[in-house]
């Protein structure tokens, strides 16, 4: 292929850019209706449209990636002599871009980690070597000691730990200074280095990020776990408001029959369309890259409070009361929406769905007739179009409640 012949880069990416706004319009007209299994033109245009940004998204994952993606990987080679003058190579990589305040206490930093640094030992003799990084006025520090062979290197992966009460104050995308700093025990500081990171809100959600230094899309949507709160104390009182409406006064779970089981989920259902939660959709949130949208997710207790929830907030809403009814809640997600399923006994992998952009509007079988049926269709369509996280699986993972 000549190169007169090949696309251009920039091109592809404003389509791209153009085809995915496209896309979030038509999902928007689509989950905004009351049940949105119901209209079937508009799905299939959908899903003609979802396929169109597929294959433009895979044209530009084709494309070589940027020199510096991000601006975020090690500075250029020749600032500092490095192993000329100190007999140590240091390489830093950040992997992070933008940082998800809200869940980054969860997050594993051997598999999602902050940032990546490498020193290696280009001399003769054994080095000690101390490694600290921190995010300036936000996190703790965090300390890496090591001894190196003569050539040979260690890689660190680190995750500073964010200060919860400086945390809590993120309530609007801000930047940070992140400072790398590597240090010769027997010597003088090897570097310094500062970047300068993105810090999402803390109630800013997204099923993704995109790491900076390879372009590899790192899925982040099971950490919508740590949403659901069952012992908010809004949440406990919905509850105990649910257990007025059924028999005894009592919510058992799994410890009676399971036919009362969807019992104990419509008293629930019931409970919420009595609070006046209406479905807002809620705008996109602002400091994600190009391509990736994200929005506010509303803690139970705020949607309860504001009496408003878009798709996602109504899910964790209602996985937080299904959780707090010592039920097992799952969050399902499909391109563009979120609904609420729960299990039909304990350890029995049996499923039921509802869709609780519809408690406004509809009674509970309606809701889980339309719940069903997106849940059949995603699932018929194939691979990706359907996300099913287990709150019981994600618990064990360490996704915990977020209050």
């Amino acid at each position: 292929m000549s190169d007169a012949t090949l696309p251009d880069p920039e091109s592809l990416r404003r389509q791209l850019q153009r085809q995915y706004q496209r896309v979030v319009g038509l999902r928007g007209r689509l989950y905004a209706q009351a049940d949105p299994s119901a209209d079937l033109p508009l799905q299939q245009r959908l899903a003609v449209e979802e396929a169109s940004l597929n294959e433009l998204e895979s044209q530009v994952n084709a494309l070589a990636p940027p020199t510096e993606p991000g601006g975020l990987s090690t500075p250029p080679r020749g600032r500092l002599l490095g192993a000329k003058t100190t007999g140590l190579r240091v390489e830093r990589t950040v992997h992070m871009k933008p940082l998800p305040t809200g869940v980054y206490n969860l997050l594993d930093p051997e598999t999602d980690p902050l940032l990546t640094v490498m020193v290696a030992n280009e001399s003769r003799e054994t080095r000690r070597v101390c490694v600290r990084v921190y995010i300036e006025g936000l996190s703790a520090e965090e300390v890496r000691t090591v001894e190196i062979d003569p050539r040979k290197q260690a890689t660190f992966h680190l995750l500073p730990t964010l200060l919860p009460e400086r945390a809590r104050t993120i309530t609007e995308v801000q930047r940070a200074t992140l400072h790398v700093v590597a240090e010769d025990l027997d010597g003088k500081t090897e570097s310094h280095d500062t970047f300068s990171i993105v810090c999402l809100a803390r109630t800013s959600s997204f099923n993704a990020v995109r790491r900076p230094d390879t372009g590899q899309v790192v899925d982040l949507s099971h950490y919508y776990g740590a949403w659901v709160t069952p012992h908010a104390e809004a949440v406990q009182e919905r509850v105990r408001r649910a257990a007025d409406l059924l028999p005894n006064r009592q919510i058992w779970g799994y410890q009676d029959d399971p036919e009362l089981v969807t019992r104990q989920v419509e008293a629930l259902y019931r409970v919420l369309k009595e609070a006046e939660i209406t479905y807002i959709n809620s705008v996109i949130d602002y400091g994600a890259p190009p391509g990736q949208a994200i929005q506010r997710t509303r803690l139970p207790r705020e949607s309860l409070a504001g009496r408003a929830a878009n798709c996602i907030d109504g899910t964790v809403l209602f996985a937080s009361l299904l959780e707090g009814a010592s039920l097992n809640p799952a969050i399902v997600l499909i391109p563009g929406h979120a609904f609420v399923g729960w299990e039909a006994w304990d350890g029995s992998d049996e499923w039921s769905f509802l869709e609780t952009t519809m408690i406004s509007s509809h009674e509970f079988e309606a809701a889980c007739r339309s719940g069903q049926k997106q849940y059949d269709e995603a699932k018929t369509r194939g691979r990706g179009r359907l996300a099913m996280h287990k709150l019981p699986d994600l618990r064990v993972r360490g996704i915990i409640p977020m209050e």
